[in-house]
């Protein structure tokens, strides 16, 4: 039975076949493009960071390839460069002798936060975008 709907399969795609010479192909005319910076868009501005243990820490990422880290109270803690990965990483390079570490993320939850992973694919934070209306002190 078996080899009956093999042999069948086979005869049925056979038939599927055309012994019409195909149409030849046109060249289409193609622009050159350039893209943005950065091929995950326009990332600049302030995230909040929840971390693995709980702790939360901002991460305002510059529009210059800068990140300044700080407290939610606005205490800076740390800071460094930023750059594109391959395959759509962000790159981390911190102020001093610290090395270069790149996270993936995730797709976007409702509220736009998402997971940030390490190069061994663990997660390492959970992150979202936070206005800068939210950031400013409450006016007196």
């Amino acid at each position: 039975m078996k080899k009956f709907l093999v042999a069948a399969s086979c005869v049925a795609l056979a038939a599927c076949g055309s012994n019409e010479a195909e149409a030849p192909v046109e060249p289409i005319e193609t622009a050159d493009t350039t893209l943005d910076s950065t091929a995950t868009g326009n990332v600049a501005g302030t995230y909040e960071v929840k971390l693995a243990d709980g702790s939360v820490t901002m991460q305002t990422i510059n529009a210059d390839g800068t990140y300044v880290d700080t407290t939610p109270d606005g205490t800076r803690i740390g800071g460094g460069t930023w750059r594109t990965g391959d395959n759509g990483t962000m790159c981390f390079d911190p102020e001093g002798n610290d090395p270069e570490e790149c996270y993936t993320g995730g797709a976007p939850a409702e509220d736009g936060a998402f997971e940030m992973r390490g190069e061994d694919g663990t997660v390492q934070s959970s992150v979202r975008k936070v206005e800068a209306q939210a950031m400013a002190a409450p006016s007196e």
